[in-house]
């Protein structure tokens, strides 16, 4: 049998009026399989959004703000504490280093993450829904000391891993730092609150009001639970070393700052000098302004080294803190045994230190005297080492931990400002989520180790749930798209986006209290406020959804080979009839696709 031509059928006209006005191809041109002139072909990828790469939390930014942003409430909400436990605390404290990476800071400037986050967990309401579990409950017991950031995410994520989880609290009430070191003008007690509930409503059992008080207790809840994670924190505050520094009159802010919590306030008297340039002495200060006191505060660096967000400072002196640099305490001045002010010793910068910072070198024959009635010092912290059996040992002011916080023990794990790592909030979280992975690894006989690289973000420490539950699972993560993607561990930059298809925009500002209204009615109301409706969409469409696929078209519309169709969600393209040419490439805006060699194997 003569096998049919796939060739078509040649077109003839009959007459000169039958013929079209311009050059057409009346005919199928589908014969011509053109793909195989390809060397390169394209393929859609997700890479990571550099918000998510600078976020120690790893927090997929993207794909919450696209599921808000398309009124997907709680499919946002269940994207954004899959990373992060705590979006409506992080949206008020958090020093968002994921708006110093966001690429649209290239093109009028960052997107309002902070403020974003924030609306998201407002807009869930005054109840929130405890977070399911990923798996079947284990049967084992794993026992976190501390109910600050890091042991309440450690707790949260060993949780919905299936572990039963018991958290014992010195403290009378859950929240460490975030409860006793942020002021309630940054952190308001209710949001607090709110968000803790919903770890009991997990089925989390808080033990508030029972430390843990020396190694033998360590030793005994070594043995009555799978695994001990640590996160006491860094409570003592480091001594001046100065004379007369225990003087009445002298407090550490840390202590002012939990007394003020307490509704234990101190007399204050007229002034007040604070000492140190972190963000302790800038709480310190501002509120020390609340309670109605004149303040100044020392710092022995420039203000271009003060470790102090930036932000922060600046409210400090839009409130009427005066910021004194390049003094250093060298004896507190005392009369009738109470301190009555500070001799501090100018400085000059030297050479850079440790720190990266320039060391301050004192000038002598400089010393000046600052009145004051109370001084608050807060330069730094220090780690409570009693609980800490011997085989544990501390290096450089922290517990020596190796990936995961892993101790010397291999069931018994520490975090947050415990190990060496910057103190914030954000990381501190971020050390639990680690913790709780590598102790869940333990708990299942596999080795943290083997698993991290394959749940890191690209060079970082950081770890993404949403990898590891791909490992324990074998299903891949929930995508946008139908498309095949291949998800790729790198990092997109401004300069692998195509500028062309956005247009430059500025960020809308955190609505805020105006400096009158913060010290006014008490000084204790929130200083950031929730921004429109309108602005907050406004805020949620700047984002450039880097790395993402967001159905666009340009790809589908630009194929000159109309290799490119729709599916239902995403697109699929024909590699018979892609040549490779790349316009697809070139015209995706969010550099969502990529070229590959042609695979040569037959």
């Amino acid at each position: 049998m003569k096998q049919e031509s796939k060739h078509p059928s040649p077109i003839t006209f009959a007459k000169k009026s039958e013929m079209p006005y311009c050059t057409l191809a009346l005919g199928t041109t589908e014969w011509n399989e053109t793909g195989t002139w390809r060397y390169l072909r394209p393929r859609y990828v997700e890479r990571v959004p550099a918000c998510q790469y600078a976020c120690p939390t790893s927090n997929d930014i993207e794909a919450w703000i696209r599921l808000f942003e398309a009124g997907k409430l709680a499919e946002a909400w269940e994207a954004a504490t899959l990373e992060n436990p705590f979006p409506g605390i992080m949206g008020r404290v958090c020093f968002h280093p994921c708006m110093e990476g966001c690429n649209r800071r290239e093109l009028g400037g960052s997107v309002n993450i902070q403020m974003c986050e924030r609306t998201l967990a407002d807009a869930m309401g005054k109840e929130l829904p405890p977070a399911k579990a990923f798996f079947p409950a284990s049967g084992k017991k794993v026992a976190v000391i501390g109910a600050g950031p890091a042991g309440l995410a450690c707790a949260y994520h060993l949780s919905r891993l299936g572990h039963a989880i018991e958290i014992f609290e010195r403290m009378p009430e859950a929240g460490g730092m975030l409860r006793y070191g942020i002021p309630e003008y940054r952190l308001p007690n209710d949001a607090l609150d709110r968000e803790i509930k919903r770890l009991e409503g997990m089925g989390i059992k808080f033990n508030l009001g029972k430390p843990v008080k020396s190694a033998a207790d360590m030793q005994t809840m070594r043995q009555d639970y799978a695994a001990v994670f640590m996160a006491i924190g860094a409570y003592k505050s480091k001594a001046m070393g100065v004379p007369d520094e225990k003087a009445p009159g002298v407090m550490a802010g840390l202590e002012f700052l939990r007394k003020v919590v307490e509704g234990k306030a101190p007399a204050l008297g007229k002034k007040v000098l604070v000492v140190g340039g972190g963000n302790t002495a800038i709480d310190a200060a501002r509120t020390a302004r609340r309670l109605g006191a004149e303040v100044a505060l020392a710092y022995r660096r420039s203000r271009a080294e003060m470790p102090a967000f930036e932000e922060e400072v600046r409210q400090a002196e839009e409130e009427g803190v005066k910021i004194e640099i390049l003094l250093s305490p060298k004896r507190v001045v005392t009369a009738g045994g109470k301190a009555t002010g500070l001799e501090c010793l100018k400085m000059k910068l030297g050479d850079p230190d440790e720190s990266g910072r320039r060391q301050p070198v004192p000038i002598e024959g400089s010393e000046t005297v600052i009145a004051a009635d109370t001084i608050l010092t807060a330069i730094g912290e220090e780690i409570e080492t009693a609980i800490v059996p011997s085989a544990l040992p501390i290096e450089r002011g922290a517990i020596k931990t190796r990936p995961g916080g892993r101790t010397e023990w291999n069931t018994v794990f520490a975090g947050g400002d415990f190990i060496a790592q910057p103190r914030t909030v954000v990381n501190a979280l971020a050390a639990g989520k680690r913790s709780a992975i590598a102790i869940d690894c333990v708990l299942r006989g596999e080795q943290f180790d083997s698993v991290f690289d394959r749940i890191r973000v690209a060079d970082t420490d950081s770890v993404l749930m949403s990898r590891y539950l791909q490992i324990r699972t074998g299903q891949p993560p929930k995508a946008a798209t139908t498309s095949e993607l291949e998800r790729l561990n790198k990092v997109v930059t401004f300069s692998d986006l195509n500028p062309n298809y956005f247009q430059r925009s500025e960020p809308a500002a955190y609505p805020m209290l105006s400096a009158e209204e913060r010290l006014s009615n008490g000084g204790f109301a929130e200083i950031h406020q929730a921004p429109s409706e309108e602005t907050r969409k406004a805020e949620l469409a700047r984002c450039f959804h880097c790395g993402r696929c967001t159905e666009c078209d340009n790809c589908y519309v630009y194929c000159p080979d109309a290799a490119i169709s729709k599916k239902e969600c995403g697109f699929e393209i024909d590699y018979y009839f892609c040549k490779g040419c790349g316009v697809c490439l070139k015209e995706c805006p969010r550099a969502a696709m990529e070229m590959i060699e042609e695979p040569t194997e037959i």
